[in-house]
């Protein structure tokens, strides 16, 4: 990062003095139906827990709990690396899925992009550099369609993905509201990518 000063701005994020927070990529429209109709062949084959499309993002970093004041000195950071970052297209391309097949969380992959991998580990350091002590496991581009599904009726491989394209403008820092009937996200503050 560099030395030069950044004038201060007050940023809203909450009354709370901590919050659960995670780093994402947004999809545009025309993505979030593709992958609510993949989520619909799942749902209809298997049992499991499935999110609403509203939201449907690739998480980049999830940084667990963060201060008001560390938001704000990440969301800083993250202005300045913005700078060195033009838009770029993302396409998804299979499904795949994490833990025990009967206890799967269930996603949906993008074709690999250097583009991405290069923000995916300059995100890390930058969120190193602010003191954030996060969960830094490899990042895997993917974005989550279900929960605790059970595989066993299905072969993912099976089920055909319409190859679309995102635009990715930027990176979107969440709050996580855990609730009984499942977490809610709430967009904090989207940084836009910058380069000309």
């Amino acid at each position: 990062m560099s030395d030069r000063k950044v004038e201060h701005r007050s940023r809203n994020f909450g009354k709370e003095d901590t919050f659960r927070a995670f780093l994402a990529l947004d999809v545009d429209e025309k993505s979030r139906l593709e992958l609510a109709r993949l989520a619909s062949i799942l749902k209809g084959q298997t049992k499991g827990s499935f999110p609403t499309s509203d939201m449907y993002h690739m998480t980049v970093a999830f940084l667990g709990n963060i201060t008001n004041f560390q938001a704000e000195g990440l969301v800083l950071a993250l202005e300045e690396l913005a700078a060195s970052f033009k838009p770029f297209d993302l396409t998804l391309c299979r499904l795949g899925f994490f833990n025990q097949s009967d206890n799967a969380t269930v996603f949906c992959s993008t074709e690999r992009s250097d583009v991405l991998e290069d923000l995916a580990q300059k995100v890390y350091k930058t969120v190193w550099e602010t003191g954030i002590d996060f969960d830094d496991k490899k990042f895997r581009a993917h974005i989550t369609l279900g929960r605790r599904v059970d595989l066993s009726p299905i072969r993912l491989s099976n089920i055909d993905v319409n190859r679309i394209s995102f635009n990715v403008d930027g990176i979107t820092l969440y709050k996580s509201i855990l609730r009984p009937v499942g977490p809610k996200y709430e967009a904090l503050e989207h940084i836009k990518f910058t380069k000309n």
